[in-house]
């Protein structure tokens, strides 16, 4: 594989201060060498030690299944590749991924990788408008998406052919899965530490920014959290999440290097859990909604026994789901860290419910001060994360890349503390509200409430106010029908009197968890099965709330 000079490539970011990366052949201290995840991601039928003949990848959609076989994903690779070459890709060109979730998708991804291009990642829900935006300001010249998406794909896509975009459908190379194609790629050819994706950050509190990594940082994390889910080859895993966002790629990747099955169904709860009855997996990686879709489900529909590890992530987890999800499966939900900028980071496989648990592989997280100093156990403050597996910087933005990486390490914007050596991730560190002069972190008083036994989701934001500047308002989603109820009674008085009851009973439990000025004075209580509103990456967007009109 090609060496890269000391310098970036990616524009405006400077990595002189980058912890050094791995060697192009060193072994990693687990089962897994760096050449051996390349060889297996791009040559899988050849390098696996038990290739699938039958389902490497199968696609539920719809009542529908559709699999394809490691040999079938060789052929699709080197059919992406030659398709790219044809349209101009050349090493350093962008491009761009607007497609939902299928093994096309994943194996132009590779495609892109193999000429040393860089895969632009983005979710196949954004608005196109959003999507054109992004292809322009990168530079891009072709659009790789699906006529799934599209009513008449000739028409809607000339929102991009009319301003230079070259459009491929990639939903058309499933015809050529069963044809093998010579390709003349030669993986000695690639780029280890080319930037080879890109991916927007949630921007949840902020504005979204483009994430860049190159492939030597991916491969690295994913030989340490192949080490540290110890699964193997014989195994099911299945998610709902786009392989557009870090959370998705990194299942994805992890699986198919570990040689499990990997079924992806679609990216709401009812198919998915119609999908954990169907194929009862070992391996699950999910947002926190689609495990409370797991539990409402009817006693005795869904089948955990075989379950080894529930991933949880994308958004924080609450006690009470843990807890009656556990009660009820008698499995545990393992929480998980990491952000579009880290990867996937640190991994919960025992320790308490709201943990997100304990740094994976060589990865080394500290909380520190304002100074930058490491704080010991029990005290709060930011999220800091060293590590080979960093992004390169963000794309064409060299002041907000200095704000979050300098001196080696990622500054997260997380605030958070470790107990025992777990980590707890609390909130973000501009997430505040100004209560009459006195600075209450959001993210502390929504971890309070998570500990609250009824509590499936809550979120923080502020309220302005006369007197006191600002107001905390909580907005909490109820895992409790009949209360969910009486608050949608067309009676009103039993409507206001579940309000009362409820507003009581929160105000009992902060007076004993929060001092005064982090108790919410205003609040606001959903039912379960009502939703706060979500980024497309699954976080609670807090911009949205913001915005809205007040009831």
């Amino acid at each position: 594989m090609k060496k890269e000079p000391a310098q970036s490539r990616l524009e405006a970011v400077n990595l002189s201060s980058y912890p050094p990366a791995l060697g192009e052949t060193e072994e990693t201290g687990g089962s897994l060498s760096q050449d051996d995840v390349i060889r297996r991601l791009f040559a899988p039928a050849s390098n696996l030690p038990q290739p699938r003949n039958k389902q490497a990848i199968v696609v539920v959609s719809a009542g529908t299944e559709r699999a394809v076989t490691h040999s079938q994903l060789e052929n699709l690779l080197a059919h992406g590749i030659e398709q790219l070459k044809e349209r101009g890709v050349k090493e350093g060109a962008k491009v761009v991924f607007y497609c939902e979730n299928c093994p096309e998708l994943s194996s132009t991804i590779l495609a892109c990788w193999a000429l040393n291009a860089m895969a632009v990642l983005i979710d196949y829900r954004a608005e196109r408008a959003d999507v054109l935006a992004m292809s322009k300001k990168l530079g891009a010249k072709l659009l790789l998406t699906s006529k799934k998406l599209y009513k008449t794909f000739v028409s809607e896509t000339k929102l991009f052919t009319e301003e230079g975009l070259d459009v491929l459908d990639v939903s058309a190379f499933a015809d050529f899965k069963d044809t093998a194609h010579k390709s003349q790629f030669d993986i000695e050819t690639l780029d280890l530490d080319r930037p080879a994706f890109a991916i927007l950050t949630s921007g949840t509190t902020g504005t979204p920014k483009t994430s860049v990594h190159n492939l030597r940082s991916l491969v690295r994390n994913v030989i340490d959290l192949a080490d540290a889910t110890d699964l193997q080859g014989n195994m099911t895993a299945l998610t709902p999440l786009p392989i557009s966002h870090i959370f998705g790629l990194s299942v994805l990747l992890v699986t198919q290097v570990l040689g499990l099955k990997t079924v992806m169904t679609e990216l709401e709860p009812v198919g998915f859990v119609k999908a954990v009855y169907r194929y009862k997996p070992q391996l699950i990686a999910a947002l926190p909604q689609f495990y409370g879709a797991l539990l409402a489900a009817p006693d005795g529909f869904i089948d955990l026994t075989d379950a080894r590890l529930l991933l949880c992530g994308g958004a924080p987890l609450a006690v009470s789901l843990a807890n009656k999800f556990e009660k009820k499966f008698g499995k545990r939900l393992n929480n998980g860290y990491g952000s579009t900028e880290s990867k996937i980071v640190a991994l919960n496989k025992d320790g308490p419910a709201l943990s997100v648990g304990k740094p994976v592989g060589s990865v080394t997280i500290d909380i520190v001060n304002e100074q930058d100093e490491v704080l010991p156990d029990g005290e709060e403050g930011e999220v800091r994360i060293t590590s080979s597996m960093l992004m390169d910087g963000y794309i064409n933005n060299e002041k907000e890349t200095n704000k979050v990486l300098h001196n080696g390490h990622y500054y997260t914007g997380d605030i958070g503390r470790f107990e025992d050596g777990n980590l707890f991730v609390v909130g973000r560190k501009g997430d505040i509200v100004i209560v009459g002069g006195v600075v209450v972190q959001a993210g502390e008083v929504e971890e309070a409430l998570r500990n609250y036994p009824e509590v499936k989701e809550v979120a923080v934001t502020a309220v302005q106010n006369k007197q006191l500047g600002q107001i905390i308002k909580a907005s909490v989603v109820l895992m409790d029908d009949k209360i969910a109820d009486k608050l949608k009674s067309d009676n009103r008085n039993e409507s206001l009197e579940a309000q009362r009851q409820l507003q009581r009973q929160f105000r009992a439990f902060c007076k004993e968890h929060l001092s005064r000025y982090k108790r919410p004075m205003k609040w606001e209580f959903l039912g379960p099965d009502d939703n706060l509103p979500k980024t497309l990456a699954g976080k609670i967007d807090k911009k949205t709330m913001s915005s809205a009109k007040p009831k």
